[in-house]
């Protein structure tokens, strides 16, 4: 973390790991807040941070990411990008958040990459180091360096990580908290009208379908021919635009619900499995027991608060992300 940061780019990266650590049992990692002395950083908007310790640069094995904003000019000194370039010798993947880039450009890392950074710095950040080839994307991967822009963009951005990192299941859990109001999510249309400027009007008119048709759920030519499409290019379509076979994603939505009214409401596991489209109880248990590794009764007990990345174990805590 460095001075002058963007609280929502800090929520919106940092939030969504929360989500998946908490609600995904097979999602084991950690994560812990530093500053290059260990000193506290200030937000643009002056929200005080104080980290966990100092940034060690020599730390192998984990996920670096780094979150600048204002005056990022500003931190450039020696001693810093001699850091940077010492950590990205010894860890797994550099992620840089808003303005970051900047540094990661100033230290030489990104030569011959490509790597973007928040759009008012665009033209400025292509003038400056013309051996990185500078992209107009939200988000770009370029050998162990992911850049991003601004907030929306680390949203975007750390949805896609955590489907490549923990798989499709704890992606859709984290972007349904993050993307789509729960509580309302099966009134029409209100999980398409999220996804609008994604998708085309055919995968949202199959998006409709699926929320009207949760208790009985519509096979995927049933669903195809509601959008006037072949099956095949229906599959095609909407697996291009979201990334997920139709049928998996109308599973792990039924899935979704089924999980949301099992922490919410007092239905039984057979009214549950009624309601969201299950032929039976132990029918709905397994599916979620093998999406999720959960029960109706673990969920059905008081959410733990979450105490931060050193209750689970102290130093040698797994390595993931730092």
């Amino acid at each position: 973390m460095f001075n002058g940061f963007s609280n929502m780019v800090l929520a919106n990266a940092m939030e969504p790991l929360r989500d998946v650590k908490l609600r995904s049992p097979g999602a084991n990692f950690s994560w812990r807040v530093t500053t290059l002395d260990g000193g506290p950083v200030f937000s643009s908007s002056g929200l005080k941070i104080s980290p966990d310790l100092a940034f060690d640069p020599d730390e192998s094995g984990r996920k670096l990411i780094l979150i600048a904003g204002y005056q990022v000019r500003e931190l450039i000194a020696p001693d810093l990008l001699g850091k940077l370039r010492r950590a990205a010798r010894n860890v797994d993947m550099v992620i840089a958040v808003d303005s970051a880039p900047w540094l990661l450009a100033a230290a030489g890392l990104l030569d011959g990459h490509t790597a973007t950074i928040h759009w008012q710095e665009l033209d400025a950040f292509e003038e400056g180091f013309p051996k990185v080839k500078t992209s107009v994307t939200r988000y770009v991967r370029s050998g162990r360096f992911l850049t991003c822009g601004g907030a929306s963009a680390a949203l975007d951005m750390m949805l896609d990580l955590i489907h490549q990192l923990f798989g499709s299941a704890a992606a859709f859990e984290a972007s349904n908290m993050f993307v789509f109001d729960r509580e309302k999510q099966t009134e029409i249309n209100q999980g398409p009208q999220r996804l609008q400027h994604k998708c085309s009007p055919k995968v949202l008119m199959a998006l409709n379908e699926m929320a009207e048709n949760m208790e009985t759920p519509l096979t995927t030519f049933e669903l195809a021919a509601k959008v006037s499409l072949s099956e095949r290019a229906f599959n095609r379509t909407f697996v291009r635009e979201l990334g997920i076979t139709p049928g998996k994603y109308y599973r792990m939505f039924r899935l979704q619900r089924a999980r949301y009214l099992a922490e919410e409401t007092e239905l039984s596991a057979e009214q549950i499995a009624m309601r969201c489209g299950f032929s039976t109880a132990s029918s709905l248990a397994r599916s979620l027991s093998n999406t999720f590794g959960v029960s109706i009764r673990e969920l059905r007990q008081p959410n733990k608060l979450w105490r931060g990345p050193q209750s689970d174990a102290g130093p040698s805590a797994v390595k993931g992300l730092a």
